[in-house]
């Protein structure tokens, strides 16, 4: 053993040196692994790997490039986690598969990965054996700081129970999932099943003779029936968000159209879904199954939220994406308008394609395109809206796919913010976000109850207001107008501070606007208003001052009758458009007298010019 070490040793030149030139610590480490996982040989030095839990996975990977977050002492890595080349920093050919390592998913069948849009966090289904059975169950991991996966978990209870789950989509900031699976409908079919033999009981009593009793029973028995068909057909998925407790109870989402015909050619009774998936705003529902409008055995369909939460009857993407074939595991880009899914009616076995929407129709598609060869046999797929990785998985191990330019999805905003109250703690707020221009709502997401963090995703060539809103909170807003910008991919980092709904606090209204050098308000301030209306409607004791103020541009005297013209304006709109009695509204213009920032840079300037909501009496 020792003269095998001397000649490693001098193959290696001076590749060990002295503990003392080397920084002890956590350190990620690139280089080749040697002898069976023991040595990694890096750009200047070898480093002994000590023995632990990774050592059996290392010793596969023999000869290996790979990063690692070590644990260094001296001449000695602790290893804590790693990656296979290609990394993600790199160039990489086009679809070069990656996988992720075994200790993510401890070595158990693992597919349908589906990650965060901020690629922070990955879930799949894993086939576990419970009860002496196998079953499906939702797991997860975080990329640490360092950017390594961590050691994957399943999830607790109620997303994991005694049934098949699975995570369809991760909404951003994952703090809320869209999931497959069983919550409650077993408890409502027993509840049915008790009601129905009350019913007949009540039926047995009343009845005058044995014929009334048949015809009341024959009655049930088709209201059972179709009772029973509801809650086995309906659409089996649901929503689930953070709480201060852990997941929420899975709820179903509002989908009273859905079913699907399509079933195993060997079992008749057992229904076969192709799978679903929510866009990141929430509100658009992709999903595979055999409808009265199919043209195969699957098609894909789209379902739009309206604006009461019902997921309305599901629209036919058409023949240029539906094969006679199935179509199945769509995959909506955060840009809404690029769809990946498996199809097995293009090429022999199932391959990943790729469709582009060439308008706002949901029926006229590109032709679609064959990812690569190198993903046949792959039947899931998932992007995140930032980096150039997919996540696939094949033949019960989880990859990640290096995208080429020319099949990603087109740039989109992201927006990673925080909701904390005015003391900077963090509130769970809902976040919603909607069309100016449109005055039409788009999506929503949750806050994190611990952290206050929250992401939303935002295509361009649309002016967006967003805002946090809380019982007893006033709602904070901000501005972003992506109408005929450069096309990028970009992050915007924002804190929303809600105040409470007390005398004395105020916000400024961040979606008002104003035609220039005008007080007329534009149509994008309404969605602002009208929300505003809708606290004053609530709490009826409310009264506010309405506060304007301009910049130093221009006469004193000018800016003072600018800044009380525009706060006029908003005091009329409240009480023309929604009836606000003028008692509870006072108005009040500052004119330049009250800057919050140098009136020297024009972003100065643009924040001075504000009008501020204002509570005076409770």
């Amino acid at each position: 053993m020792v003269r095998i070490l001397i000649i490693i040793l001098l193959l290696f030149g001076n590749g060990l040196i002295s503990s003392q030139s080397v920084k002890n610590g956590i350190q990620v480490l690139e280089g080749d692994l040697l002898n069976t996982g023991h040595l990694l040989r890096t750009d200047k030095q070898v480093f002994r790997v000590q023995t632990g839990v990774l050592q059996e996975e290392l010793a596969y990977l023999a000869g290996k490039k790979i990063r690692m977050l070590c644990d260094v002492q001296g001449e000695t890595c602790n290893p804590i986690r790693y990656e296979m080349e290609p990394f993600e920093t790199g160039k990489t050919p086009d679809w070069s598969l990656k996988k992720i390592p075994r200790y993510v998913t401890q070595g158990l069948f693992s597919f349908n990965p589906q990650c965060t849009p901020d690629g922070k966090i990955l879930f799949w289904t894993a086939l576990v054996r419970e009860g002496g059975r196998s079953t499906q169950k939702i797991w997860a991991a975080k990329r640490d700081q360092y950017g390594f996966w961590m050691q994957g978990e399943q999830l607790p209870t109620p997303l994991n129970n005694k049934f098949p789950s699975a995570v369809i989509s991760a909404l951003p900031g994952g703090n809320e999932l869209f999931v497959f699976g069983n919550f409650g409908e077993e408890e409502m079919l027993d509840n049915l099943k008790r009601e129905m033999m009350y019913k007949s009981q009540i039926a047995s009593r009343e009845a005058q003779n044995p014929k009334e009793f048949h015809i009341v029973l024959t009655k049930l028995e088709t209201e059972y029936k179709d009772r029973t068909d509801k809650i086995q057909n309906r659409a089996p998925l649901y929503k689930t968000r953070k709480t201060e407790s852990g997941w929420s109870m899975p709820t179903p989402i509002n989908f009273p159209s859905f079913y699907n015909w399509y079933r195993k050619a060997d079992n008749p009774n057992q229904q076969v879904f192709g799978g679903s998936a929510l866009a990141s705003s929430g509100r658009t529902l992709l999903y595979s199954a055999q409808q009265k409008k199919n043209f195969g055995k699957l098609d894909l369909y789209v379902s739009l939220q309206n604006d009461s939460g019902v997921f309305e009857e599901g629209i036919n993407l058409g023949n240029t994406i539906n094969t006679g074939e199935e179509e199945m595991a769509p995959f909506l880009a955060p840009d809404d308008k690029t769809l990946y899914f498996s199809s097995s009616g293009r090429k022999e076995g199932i391959s990943i394609f790729i469709t582009r929407r060439q308008n706002d129709s949901w029926t006229s598609w590109s032709e679609p395109q064959e990812l690569s060869a190198n993903l046949r046999g792959v039947n899931f797929l998932s992007i995140p809206a930032v980096g150039n990785w997919a996540f696939v998985s094949r033949e019960g191990d989880l990859y990640m796919a290096a995208i080429p330019n020319h099949f990603q999805p087109e740039p989109v905003v992201v927006i990673k913010g925080k909701v904390v109250d005015e003391e900077g703690k963090p509130l769970s707020a809902f976040v919603q976000y909607e069309s100016l221009t449109r005055k039409k709502s788009i999506g929503s997401t949750v806050s994190d109850p611990g952290t206050g963090e929250f992401s939303i995703i935002l295509p361009y060539e649309e002016n967006y207001g967003f805002y946090g809103e809380k019982e007893g909170y006033l709602p904070v807003s901000q501005n972003l107008n992506l109408v005929g910008k450069e096309k990028e991919d970009k992050e915007k980092t924002v804190l929303l501070v809600l105040p409470k709904l007390k005398k004395g606090n105020q916000i400024v209204m961040n979606n008002l606007f104003f035609a220039f050098r005008s007080a007329e308000l534009t149509k994008e301030s309404e969605p602002e208003l009208d929300r505003l209306a809708g606290i004053l409607r609530k709490s009826a004791n409310l009264k506010i001052l309405i506060e304007g103020h301009t910049d130093n541009v221009g006469t004193k005297s000018a800016n003072q009758k600018m800044s009380l013209e525009r706060a006029n304006s908003v005091a009329n709109y409240l009480k023309s458009k929604h009836k606000i009695e003028e008692t509870r509204i006072a108005v009040v213009g500052f004119g330049p007298t009250v800057p919050l920032a140098d009136n020297q840079t024009e972003e100065g300037r643009g924040t001075n010019r504000r009008v501020v909501f204002k509570i005076s009496e409770e």
